[in-house]
């Protein structure tokens, strides 16, 4: 007995990626007429519906084709439900369909769904000569036996009903071969969603670091990145002209207080700091996470960030502890918004509602987490620490307990290695979850009973009755 654990490659489904790729922002500086920028839309979206990425998924079915796993687990991100291809040719007329109805049809049906694929050379020595089909699962939903099949919404799983301090979303199927005696149980959702302040306010507190350039872009000596000095610069971050711009007053009162009262002992963090650890509010999740034989906690270093940043960084704390969410662009002062396209298009009204209008994110201490992705090796604009005081970004420990990766796991590589590792994982305290409930089913099917090619469709009829 075994499992197949996989997914194809997410970015042809990724939302963000398609929007990037079908978004028609790079046209607007182009003074086209309404008819150029259709055309030009239609040849784009055409290249897109058509990508050959959006078909890798059958490399997936061929390894399922010829091995015949007991199960297998397929993950992808929640755009897969959304993403169209291509019918055909794109000028046939036909419009695209959903991709995610044809990996799950495909799924059911492998060696039909490969049979006009050239198969690699050698394949027949790993094949048995069986070709069952599979009943498809949701891990999250009991099976809709007497209605169907699931619906595709019914495979999203939100992270955080499962006790992961994260809003990730991600879609995820068990499969179970057809001849095989075995109907998973979903897992069983939390009644609290755990918050980011419960897993993460009880590590060191930390400052940030001044990045090597000033803010006219002239290199900065690193002796002027002392305790003090990165205080003083936080205090000077925000001068009083720009703080009488920012409404309503509590947030002009909240920075204030930050302003005269932040810490001028805070360290940057290090490779291991001792520090003996508070506890996490979610119990189950705190044997998780913690390892007291470390007596401290490790990688928890913070970034450099301009001084730029730090009046931008201060705001998003203070206006997220006010108002409990994390501030849009329309919600800055003029005088913090970032030089950056994003900023002017935020103001159009032909530009879509895709655009980003939250390029600089808090991660507010009463929720869970927005969803960490790999994009956080670039800059740490979308995860800033929701502790005015501190003023900074996530460090790589915190970013890893919001992924619930234990505090013993170390991340090799450069940090930005590290952080990229971390964006493209699946939450471990969640991939625990799912693994018991494909134990479960390998339990419970501890005996395989083999049919024949006839007699698939009626088994897979009664496998249905006997789970009514």
């Amino acid at each position: 007995m075994w499992v197949l654990l996989g997914g194809p490659p997410c970015q042809a489904y990724s939302v963000v990626g398609r929007a990037r790729r079908l978004g028609h922002r790079r046209d607007l500086d182009l003074n086209l007429s309404e008819d150029e920028l259709k055309q030009r839309q239609m040849l784009r979206a055409n290249k897109f519906f058509q990508d050959e990425r959006h078909t890798l998924y059958t490399e997936y079915l061929e390894i399922v084709a010829i091995h015949q796993p007991p199960f297998f687990v397929m993950e992808n991100v929640k755009g897969i439900l959304t993403s169209k291809i291509s019918s055909g040719n794109a000028t046939d007329g036909q419009p695209p369909s959903y991709i995610f109805e044809r990996i799950t049809r495909d799924l059911t049906d492998p060696w039909l769904a490969i049979r006009n694929e050239k198969l690699p050379s050698g394949w027949e020595d790993f094949a048995d000569g069986s070709r069952f089909g599979y009943n498809l699962y949701s891990f999250t939903n009991p099976p809709h036996m007497l209605f169907g099949d699931n619906a595709p919404e019914d495979y999203l799983i939100k992270a955080e009903h499962y006790g992961i301090p994260q809003e990730r979303h991600r879609v995820i199927i068990f499969g179970v071969r057809e001849d095989v005696d075995a109907v998973p149980l979903p897992l069983t959702p939390r009644a609290d969603k755990v918050t980011v302040q419960q897993v993460i306010g009880s590590l060191p507190p930390l400052r940030s670091g001044r990045s090597g350039r000033s803010h006219d872009g002239k290199r900065r000596d690193r002796s002027m990145d002392s305790p003090e000095m990165w205080a003083d610069a936080v205090a000077n971050a925000i001068p009083d002209e720009t703080l009488e711009q920012i409404e309503p007053a509590a947030i002009r009162e909240g920075i204030s207080t930050a302003k005269n009262t932040i810490s001028r002992r805070l360290t940057k963090g290090a490779g291991f700091i001792p520090w003996k650890d508070a506890g996490i509010g979610d119990l189950e999740l705190h044997r998780w996470l913690t390892d007291q034989r470390l007596g401290g906690v490790i990688q928890h270093r913070s970034r450099d960030h301009m001084d730029s940043d730090f009046a931008r960084y201060l705001f998003l704390a203070v206006y997220a502890e006010h108002f409990g969410e994390s501030p849009k662009l329309r919600h800055f002062p003029s005088a913090l918004l970032p030089k950056h396209r994003s900023v002017y298009e935020a103001g159009r009204k032909d530009v879509p509602s895709r655009t980003f209008a939250d390029r600089f994110r808090v991660q507010v201490a009463g929720r869970p987490a927005s969803t960490i992705v790999s994009h956080i090796q670039r800059d740490g604009h979308y995860y800033i620490h929701y502790d005015p005081m501190q003023c900074r970004s996530l460090t790589v420990r915190e970013v890893a307990r919001l992924q619930t990766f234990p505090d013993n796991y170390y991340f090799e590589g450069n940090k930005t290695e590290q952080y990229e590792q971390i964006g493209n994982a699946v939450p471990p305290f969640l991939a625990l979850q799912l693994a018991a409930v494909v134990a479960a089913s390998l339990r419970q099917s501890a005996t395989i009973t083999t049919f024949s090619p006839e007699q698939r469709l009626t088994s897979t009829k009664a496998l249905r009755v006997v789970t009514l």
